[in-house]
Parts: structure tokens; sequence; C-alpha cells
């Protein structure tokens, strides 16, 4: 039986070739929608469900609560003692994880020097953690100094291929290292991501640090914890939030804040986290979602399309029905017939789908920020998620159309007194409102997102950021910074050199807690540390607003003083820029601490979805590593090679790394550039999707209305006024799917807009262009096809019947 109903199938659509064509051609889009959905959902939602007792793991947040605005400030690390007071503390917890990722070490091979993901951990991370171990006992070789645990990728890279394990390697040149177990590469899906894991031994021993317990104000240790079988999570979490407060409240309150512990499950981490992750990458629950909804849409449209289609040519099928009905089809026969017929061209459209997504994968992955392949569409899950896709698209775009058919009447068809009604034709024009409102919605967002890029990129920023070149200079000494720093203000082309621990888009120290000495419990504040040298104010062009920059010439300038931005005077309570000179400031981690003898005017050292924030700097080469280096126009190229010969010269085997100050701010917007590519794509697309739709739906339209055309230029009516009639319909639909479109991208477009500090005004002048672009567009598919409407023989269309 069903392979009659195939045969039926293929043979209609043979004889509709045009209607079979167009609603092929929108559901390959649609399931290519549907295919990019699929595996960018799966991958997504798979972080971190390999470990396992994923379940019982968390992740130990710092909860920073402002005593005067209550703002809330997550961080993914730790006091020093949490960890400690954790494990002995709380029976309910098994286990406890250290990790750290500086100070970071350069690694040391005979051909090249590189810096590997690397992180100091304790010997309990592979109790914790379900990283597949190859060679060796990994929670073994972490349990001794200068032994590492590494990944298989990186011991072929140290090694050239050959076995690593009990080998030495050397990290900052003269450290050597043990290799004690070799684990294979980190899963693309672990938010943990890491090349070479020391162990805790060997950062105690490096660093000297070893006792723990007095560590509360350097929240720089990210903890984990595995909770004992059967332990009550919540009521361990509500138990040990406080641990802050109850040991070192005092201390908190001195700050301007409270403190408490957040436990993040181990599956919200990469999705949901707040607080950032040292050890890896974060996704966005939220642009899954965005990606997702989109998508989704892309699959409706197309749908919509089949829908739309199959009940306005429902009339050419009436007498088929009839008959069938007349000789003895159920109307379920009937309806698998019609369902048929959608699956056959739904699987046609998977076919290009396949092809489409294949070509389009690059793409996607500029837009998404991800590795995907061709193989990834191979996956078991991915080709059960495809094969539901099928049925469920064919189930849903055939639903309609074969209860609406098969429930047609056939004595009146027969008689040729049916009359179809307004009830397909209403659907039909429902569902155009909702294809355009959808389409054009995406425009608008479209706009909103491109005009917040052209007005960060555009906006003045307060610094000078072309025509420097930033050279990391981390594996220098001070001594022989300063020295390259006098050679390279030699070089022509080069006008000023400065150094610091942090450049506009890359911070120095952020959440230092300062405060007036005398006034601790009045005016704590979190402020950006900037180490700085004397030329830092003219290389980046900054503006004094009261006082005077760093003049290394006075011992206490270099000693003592301090430089702050506008925002940081306010901070510490001062009314102006001019009453902060002279004062003292310290802090419980001595820096910054000394007495400000200058301010700057506020300038946007991170992005402009962040509020400008308090800097205080300080003159202090011991900390910086960052050398800015300011050039004469057009000088681009010598400047560059000059540099590189320099580093092959007097740096042998050290890479000369360096980014331009311009391009690596811009850095900071790749999410919203992403974003705008997105929407662009998937805007272009659902409008693509819905023209499909509506060309076939306005060319069925107009042949079944070719004999009232030739009644009415028959009766004297001119070429303009059928195309009016033909066209206005439409035009209403449109426009009334734009009227409907408007405020809901005004609506969230401000929210979207909520998540910058600093924002563009929604121009309603652009959204009229685009609404205006909607109508001109449709009113060019309509127009053209009434046009060949118009000019159509008079006598064919009298004898259409």
């Amino acid at each position: 039986m069903f392979k009659n109903y195939l045969k039926i199938a293929i043979r209609n659509l043979k004889k509709r070739k045009g209607f079979a064509l167009i609603n092929i051609l929108s559901l390959a889009l649609g399931l290519t929608g549907g295919i990019f959905m699929l595996v960018y959902a799966l991958d997504e939602f798979s972080f971190d469900k390999f470990h396992q007792n994923g379940d019982r793991i968390y992740r130990v947040n710092t909860v920073f609560i402002d005593a005067k605005s209550g703002n809330e400030a997550y961080n993914s690390t730790n006091g020093w003692p949490v960890g400690k007071i954790l494990e002995s503390d709380f029976p309910e917890v098994e286990n406890v994880v250290y990790t750290i990722t500086w100070p970071r070490l350069e690694v040391k091979t005979d051909e090249e020097r590189f810096n590997p993901r690397m992180a100091y951990v304790t010997e309990s991370f592979f109790d914790v953690f379900s990283f597949e171990s190859l060679k060796g006992t990994p929670s073994s070789a972490l349990s001794q100094p200068y032994q590492a645990v590494i990944t298989e990728s990186m011991e072929s890279r140290i090694f050239k291929g050959q076995d690593g394990l009990g080998k030495e390697f050397f990290l900052a040149d003269t450290i050597a290292v043990k290799v004690g177990a070799v684990v294979k590469d980190s899963p693309e899906n672990s938010h943990i991501q890491f090349e070479v894991l020391l162990s805790q031994a060997t950062f105690e021993r490096y660093t000297g640090i070893e006792d723990y317990m007095g560590g509360w104000g350097n929240i720089n240790m990210s903890n984990y914890l595995m909770l004992r079988e059967g332990t009550d999570a919540e009521a361990f979490k509500a138990k040990a939030k406080s641990v802050y407060m109850d040991h070192v409240g005092e201390m908190m309150r001195s700050w301007g804040a409270e403190a408490f512990l957040y436990f993040e499950p181990m599956k919200d981490i990469y999705l949901r986290s707040e607080a950032g992750n040292s050890l890896g990458t974060l996704g966005s629950i939220d642009r899954v979602y965005m990606v997702l909804g989109i998508c989704l849409f892309t699959i409706l449209l197309a749908c919509i399309n089949f829908i739309n289609l199959s009940t306005a040519r429902s009339v050419d099928r009436f007498k088929e029905v009839g008959l069938r009905k007349v000789v003895g089809s159920s109307r379920m026969a009937l309806i698998t017939q019609f369902m048929t017929e959608a699956f056959v061209m739904t699987v046609f459209g998977l076919l290009i789908a396949i092809f489409l997504s294949s070509t389009m994968m690059p793409v996607f992955n500029e837009l998404v920020n991800k590795t995907y392949k061709l193989d990834s569409l191979l996956k078991p899950e991915i080709i059960f998620g495809i094969f539901s896709l099928l049925f469920l698209i064919s189930l849903f775009a055939g639903y309609y159309p074969s209860l609406y058919l098969s429930g047609l009447q056939p004595i009146k068809i027969l008689k040729g007194k049916f009359n179809p009604g307004s009830t397909g034709l209403n659907m039909s024009k429902a569902l155009v409102v909702f294809q355009f409102f959808i389409s054009v919605s995406l425009a608008l967002g479209t706009l909103v997102v491109l005009n917040q890029l052209d007005f960060m990129q555009e906006k003045e920023l307060g610094f000078a950021k072309n025509e420097i070149l930033v050279v990391d200079a981390s594996k220098l000494s001070k001594n022989r910074i300063e020295s390259l720093k006098n050679e390279l203000n030699n070089i022509s082309g080069i006008q000023s050199v400065a150094y610091s621990n942090g450049i506009p888009g890359r911070p120095g120290w952020v959440g230092q807690i300062a405060y007036p000495d005398g006034r601790e419990a009045e005016n704590p504040a979190s402020v950006e540390y900037l180490s700085v040298d004397e030329d830092y104010l003219n290389t980046l062009e900054l503006d004094i607003v009261a006082g005077r920059f760093f003049d290394p010439e006075r011992e206490t300038d270099r000693t003592d003083g301090l430089v702050l931005n506008e925002k940081a005077v306010r901070l510490f309570g001062w009314e102006s820029p001019e009453e902060a000179l002279g004062q003292k400031i310290v802090s419980p981690s001595t820096t910054p601490q000394g007495t400000v003898i200058g301010v700057v005017k506020d300038y946007h050292q991170l992005g402009l979805q962040q509020a400008i924030h308090g800097i205080a700097m300080d003159w202090a080469p011991d900390y910086s590593y960052w050398l800015s280096i300011r050039f004469e126009p057009g000088q681009t190229t010598a400047i560059l090679e000059n540099l590189n010969q320099k580093w092959i010269n007097d740096f042998t085997g050290m890479d000369f790394k360096y980014f331009f100050l311009n391009e690596d701010f811009e850095r900071l917007y790749q999410a919203e550039l992403r974003m705008s590519k997105m929407f662009r794509l998937f805007a272009g697309l659902t409008l693509l999707i819905s023209l499909i739709g509506l060309l076939g739906l306005v060319s069925f339209m107009i042949e079944s209305r070719s004999k009232e055309m030739s009644i009415r230029k028959v009766l004297g009516a001119g070429v303009p006024q059928i195309v009016y009639i033909l066209s206005r319909e439409f035009m209403v639909l449109v426009i009334l799917a734009s009227v409907l479109a408007v405020p809901v991208s005004l609506y969230f477009g401000k929210e979207w807009l909520q998540n910058f500090a600093y924002r563009a005004p929604i121009d309603l002048g652009n959204f009229l262009a685009v609404v205006l672009m909607a109508l001109l567009v449709t009113l060019t598919v309509v127009g053209m096809q009434a046009l060949r409407a118009a000019f159509r023989n008079t006598v064919n269309g009298l004898r259409s019947e």
C-alpha cells in the first residue's frame, strides 16, 4: 500500500514541477537551519557531561555584595583558606581540588619556546574529574614537586613523537619537570582545558608559599569540590555559604562588602556561569537560545510555505479527492496519501540541506566561534536528530493540507457546486503575515545590533589607539626592558615607548580593595591597579585634569606616588580631582597604596559593554610586561621589520609577539560582531524563504484568477489597474506584519541594549527604512507576477475553463 502511495506522490510531484520545486527549496533551507541547530545545541548542552561523578561536582565561587549599593560581583576564585576549611570542617565534602594558573611558565625545547595551557593542581584533580589516563598514574604524579601530567598532543610536541613518560622537560629555561603521566587531550566539550598540569607542590616550591590559611585577601585560587553520595546539596550550600563572614567578617566589612560562597553545579558552569572561567572558555545560554530560536523560525517558515502552497493548490485536487471518495477511499487513506507527498518532498529537501550544510559549515563556524567539520553530521545523535526532524517537518507541513483536502465533500465537488470558502484563504493570509513578521523582526534586530556596533567603534574612547604597537615583553627582565625601551626610542619613526601591566582592552589587576587612609569603613573601593612608567600618559595620549603624572626624577613619585582616574576619585569620596591631590590611599594587599599626585580624565579601559571603573596607577616597572610603542603614520612595515630583526638578533629562540592596540581593542566586540553576522545571514535567509513562498502563492492565485482578470480587461481595465488589484492584498499583509514587528523589535532591542553601559539610541527612521524596503521587495516580487498576468492574452484567459 505504501509503495502505491509513494508512486502516486512522485507522479503528482512530476505533474506539478513548479509547485514541487518551490516547496523542496524552502524545505531544504529550513532543514539546513535545523541541521545547524542540532549540531550546535547538542554540542553546547554536552559540556562536562562526561564526568562520572558530575552530579556531585561543584565549583566554589566567591560572591561579594557591596554594602552601599547591594550590587553582587561573582568571582570564580576564592581566598586561599577556603578549600582547606571546606575539606576539614564539612564532613559532607569528599574531595576538594585546588587549581591556580599563575605563575605562567614557558616550556622550552631544543627547537622552540611556547606557552601551553597550564595550571597547578592538587593530586585530587583526577579523583574528581574523569579525564582519561593513557600512561602512568596521574594522581601519584601530582603528589610530588616538579612533576607534571601532560596531554597526548603535548607529549608529541615536546618529545617529537617519542614516549615522554618518566622523561624531563624544562620550564622557564632552567626548571626541570618530570612527566609522571600522560592523559588524553581535554575533550572539546569540557570547560576545563589544559595541556600541562603541574603539581600544587610545584607551585608551593616555586613560589615559596606553603601556608594557605593567611591568604583570605588573595582571591585568586580556584576550588572544586565533590560531595559525598547521598548528601543533601541544598542543606550543605546553606551551611557552608557564610565561611568568609564566619572567619573574617570584620575584614570584609572594612572593605565595604560582605562575601559568601556560591556552589555552582558542574553542569551549569559553561553555559550559565556569571563568575567567568580561568581554565577555559565559557558559552552563553542566551546565545544558545538565540541560535535555536532563529533556526526554529527558519524551519517554521519553510513549513508555512508548504502549508500555504498546498492549501492554495487544493482547487487543483478537488476532483481527484471527490473521485477517490466516490470509489471508496477513506479519509485516513487520503490523509496518508497527502502526508506521503509531504514526506517525499521533505526527503528531497533533506538531501539538498545536507549539501548546503556541508558547504556553509565554515560560515556557521565563524558565526558561533566553533570548529565543526563535516563529520560532525555523522554522530549517532545528529543522525537520529536529522531523521527526527525529517519526520516532524513532514508531519507539521503536511498535516493541515491533508486534513483540509481529505475533508472535502465529494457530491458538491463532482456537481461543480463546491466553494472552497474563506477558511483556507484566511489561513494562508495569517501565515503570510507571520512569515513577514519574523523576517521584518529579524531585519530590525539586525539594524539594532549594527547600529550599536557602529556606535562602539566610532565613540571617542579617551585614549589614542591608532599607530600603537604592543609587544609582549613578559619574558624580559626589568633591566632588559629598560634598556630595550632606550634602544627603541632611538629608532627612526618611533615617537614614544611605555611599559605597563595593563593597556586598554587588557586591564591590569582588577578588583583591588583600597580606601583613604583613616576612612576604611567609610569609603572602601574596588579599583584596577595599573603599573606604568613615566611615558604611559604621552604614549596613549591621556589627559591630566589635576596635578601631574610621574616624574622619575622625583624619588617620592617613584616610591609613593599614585595617579587616579576621575571615577576612582569619586569612589574614594572626594568631591573633585583637586581635593584628591595629596591624599593618602592604603590597601590590605598594599596595591594600590601611596599618595595621590595626579588625576587623569576618565577613559575606556574596557569595552563599552562595561561602565568606566576606578583606576589607580603606580610607577612600578617590576610588575610591567606590555611594551606600548607609538610610531609615525605610514611606518608600520618598517617598524615591524626593525623590531623583528632586533628580536632575532637579541632574543634568540624567543618569539616576537605583538599586536596593534586598535585591532586588539576591537576584539572586545567579537561577540557583537558575530551576532550581527548571524542576524544578517538569518534575516536574509528568512526573507528569502518568505519570498519563495510568496512567489509560489502569488503565481497560483494569479493563475486561479486568470478568467477574472480577462473579464476585467474586456470591460476596460488597464494594466496599472490589474497590477494594483493583484498586488494590494499582499501589500496590506506585509504592512500588517511590519506594524506588528516594529513594537516587538523595539522592546527586544531595548532589552538587548541594557547589556551595554554605553548604548546607541534606536533610530525610528531606520526602522521605517527597513519596513519600506520590505514593502519594496514584496511589491517587486508581486508586481512582476502581476505584470505577467496583465499582459497575458485575454482570449487564453477566457478559455481557461
